[in-house]
C-alpha cells in the first residue's frame, strides 16, 4: 500500500512538472528602431526611415532624430487630424522633444492597429507603424 502512495505522488508530481513546462509563454517584448535621417527637414518624403514597420503587441517603437533640426512624432494623419497627438506626442519642447540630433523618443503599442505618424514641424514627413 505504501508503494502504491509513493507511486502515485511521483506520478502526479511528474504529470504536474511536464505539464508546467508545456505553457507557452509570450516572447520577450522588442525595440524596434526608426531613424529621421539627415536632411529630413529638406527632404520630408525620406523623413522616416523605414517609412513603414510591423511590430508586436507590447513592442517598443524609438525614434532618434539624425537631423540637425527639430522634429515631432505625432501619432495622426496630419495636422488637420482631430486626434493627432491623441497616443502618443514627442512634442516640441520639453523631455521628450526630438530638439536636437541624437534626441530620442520612444512608444509602447499596447494595441493591435495600424497607426498614422507625422512630424508637426513637417508635415510632409510620414510613416506607417502596423501592430500585429
Amino acid at each position: 500500500m505504501k508503494n502504491k502512495a509513493i507511486f502515485a505522488t511521483l506520478t502526479m508530481v511528474t504529470l504536474v512538472t511536464l505539464a508546467s513546462s508545456a505553457v507557452v509563454r509570450p516572447a520577450l517584448a522588442a525595440t524596434v528602431d526608426v531613424s529621421i535621417p539627415s536632411g529630413a527637414s529638406t527632404n520630408p518624403a525620406n523623413g522616416f526611415s523605414p517609412k513603414t514597420i510591423t511590430v508586436k503587441t507590447g513592442d517598443t517603437v524609438k525614434w532618434t532624430n539624425n537631423d540637425n533640426t527639430i522634429h515631432t512624432v505625432t501619432s495622426g494623419k496630419d495636422i488637420s487630424d482631430p486626434n493627432k497627438g491623441k497616443l502618443f506626442d514627442s512634442g516640441i519642447s520639453g523631455p521628450t522633444a526630438l530638439t536636437t540630433k541624437g534626441k530620442t523618443f520612444e512608444h509602447t503599442f499596447t494595441q493591435a492597429g495600424t497607426y498614422p505618424v507625422f512630424c508637426q514641424v513637417h508635415p510632409g514627413m510620414a510613416m506607417t507603424v502596423v501592430v500585429q
